[in-house]
């Protein structure tokens, strides 16, 4: 169907809402208001009705040039908030909601929570807001929204209508940045009414806290996380999340970690399912455009269930598959160099120096060739998604900036990184055998293989150009998927609350935290698995401690063994000023 404008007579609109706001930034000034509305047809709906524009009057001011009750709404919160009625009267839209008086004015009645019994909220969308957020888990779903004019009961006595956030809304309330805006405005409000000590923590320095408000109402013991209050929850902006290791303030804090972690389920499954179909065309394409046969390892945190944020980045190995050797003669620790195996394939002699080896620096310029051909083919329509971002040359991976083509959705982080896969287990590394937490099946699957990658030893070197960073992404995506396998412990929820304390700091201050990342943790609670044997649920808080004070010990002293290579100092690429700023946030926690 296509309608016509009643104005102007164009008549190329596909769909009602194209000609509504048509007419509505076109012609908003035109003699019948907005213009007429054409009608689809649908139930109850008059082909001759018009929709009439309203000019509402601002009853403070008088200015009366508003084309919107929102327009209004805002005017007379930022320039009337002091004025002798609190906000100013709110006039009416004239739509007939449900106990509203017939006149242009809102009621100013204070509106009171049918919940909780708190009775200062003066407009319903802050009573809305309220009820969304602090009683999610309420009998009546997420709390009844009461009309702004008989406190939260209807003229008929029926009970209000639940609202129901949207998608974006469960978002919104679940994303860390937009809980420190809420926890800002909460404190502001409270500044206000004179009741700063209403907040569990502060925003000073090192874990000062002030009592807090007694609860006023009793929640459920079967309530969920998403009950609590944002200001209770942490964020990874927050300035400081110091607290003491006392109890029970350590429990809330670590309450307020978890609560921090959990993201709506619908927004991972359309960031995964956008990344895996990304991945498995350009797999299709590689195929086709590779002179390389090339094979793929899904490997980072959220293929091994650790991830604590929402699905924005994604790592991708794409190895040749073909049978390569490692050498570790004269090799530093974690470093080896490659050499052509037992083949007949000779896709990667271009690549092979004199002596035999396959140099990294040829290796990873060819591999981030194919990437962009296959990125830039034509038939690879999900390519046009994305762009490259900047990295610096030393970088091992071919890092793309991946557009779900939503407006507010930031775009994902995809790392395609060049790999050689050796099979078998490297002889510098130590042997993984079962244990408390590792059952005999899991190491063996662990030790299968490993891969090499083109990073750079840092240091001075004889064989600098030929050296290969040892990976075992492979073993460590078996290790920490399976980690709770054995006795259906806690290790997993102690790995990801030690992350998102590392994020925490990270965002406090960006500038001190730039080399410190989630693999010098993984290297370290791989260790602390081994230490400890009782990872029970009743235990958590117990190991968490535990865990916080080995990992500032080990930063302290400036080393975090390798897991699989002793020998390999982790932290050896951290610098001292780095690790110096680590161990004050950590013994922050402590004191």
């Amino acid at each position: 169907m296509v309608f016509k404008c009643p104005i102007c007579k164009r008549e190329d609109f596909q769909s009602e809402g194209g000609l509504s706001s048509h007419i509505t930034w076109k012609h908003s000034g035109s003699s019948d208001g907005r213009g007429s509305r054409p009608s689809t047809g649908g139930r109850g709906r008059r082909d001759d009705r018009d929709i009439k524009a309203r000019v509402f009057k601002c009853p403070i001011c008088k200015r009366e040039d508003f084309q919107s009750e929102g327009g209004l709404s805002s005017h007379i919160t930022w320039k009337h908030s002091g004025s002798s009625d609190g906000r100013g009267s709110r006039p009416s839209t004239g739509h007939g909601a449900c106990g509203r008086s017939d006149n242009r004015e809102y009621n100013t009645t204070v509106i009171k929570c049918p919940i909780c019994k708190r009775g200062d909220f003066k407009s319903e969308g802050g009573l809305s807001c309220h009820i969304t957020t602090v009683h999610p888990g309420s009998a009546n779903g997420k709390g009844s929204r009461p009309s702004s004019c008989t406190n939260g009961k209807r003229d008929d006595g029926a009970r209000p209508k639940t609202y129901t956030p949207r998608h974006r809304d469960h978002e919104r309330h679940n994303s860390d940045r937009d809980v420190v805006r809420g926890v800002a405005r909460v404190q502001r409000e409270s500044s206000q009414r004179g009741s700063p000590d209403e907040f569990p923590f502060k925003d000073g320095a090192g874990g000062e806290t002030s009592k807090s408000s007694p609860a006023k109402h009793k929640e459920s013991t079967k309530q969920s996380r998403k009950t609590e209050e944002p200001r209770e929850r942490p964020s990874s902006s927050a300035p400081n999340l110091s607290l003491s290791f006392n109890a029970p303030n350590f429990e809330k804090f670590v309450g307020m970690i978890v609560g921090s972690i959990v993201r709506p389920r619908e927004d991972s499954k359309l960031r995964t399912d956008s990344i895996n179909k990304f991945i498995d065309d350009l797999s299709v394409v590689m195929e086709r455009r590779s002179d390389i046969p090339i094979k793929l390892l899904r490997s980072g945190s959220y293929y091994d269930r650790t991830k604590i944020d929402y699905n924005d980045e994604f790592d991708f190995m794409f190895y040749a598959d073909i049978r390569m050797e490692a050498d570790f003669t004269n090799c530093p620790p974690g470093y080896c160099k490659i050499r052509k195996g037992m083949t007949v394939n000779t896709d990667l002699d271009p690549f092979i120096d004199r002596n035999g080896y396959l140099v990294p620096e040829k290796y990873k310029a060819h591999m981030f060739d194919i990437f962009e051909k296959c990125r830039t083919d034509f038939s690879f329509r999900q390519g046009r998604r994305t762009k490259i971002q900047d990295r610096k040359p030393e970088s091992p991976a071919y890092t793309l900036l991946f557009d779900l083509g939503i407006s507010d959705k930031p775009p994902i982080d995809i790392d395609l990184v060049p790999a050689i896969k050796i099979d078998g287990w490297p002889k510098p590394a130590r042997k993984i055998g079962p244990s408390k937490w590792i059952e005999k099946s899991m190491a063996e699957r662990a030790m299968q293989c490993f891969h090499v990658v083109t990073k750079k030893f840092p240091e001075a070197h004889q064989d600098i150009r030929l050296l290969w960073r040892i990976s075992f992404s492979h073993a460590e995506k078996e290790l920490i998927l399976h980690a709770n396998m054995s006795d259906n412990g806690c290790r997993k929820d102690v790995f990801k609350i030690l992350k998102k304390i590392k994020e925490n700091m990270k965002s406090k201050n960006p500038t001190e935290m730039d080399k410190f990342c989630s693999y010098h943790l993984k290297m370290f609670i791989l260790r602390f698995y081994d230490k400890h044997r009782d990872f029970s649920k009743e235990r958590k808080l117990d190991m968490l401690k535990e865990s916080i004070k080995q990992l500032a010990k080990c930063v302290r002293e400036g080393t975090i063994e390798n897991y699989f290579i002793p020998k390999d100092n982790v932290l050896q690429s951290v610098p001292e000023e780095e690790r110096r700023y680590v161990v004050r946030e950590l013994d922050g926690l402590l004191q």
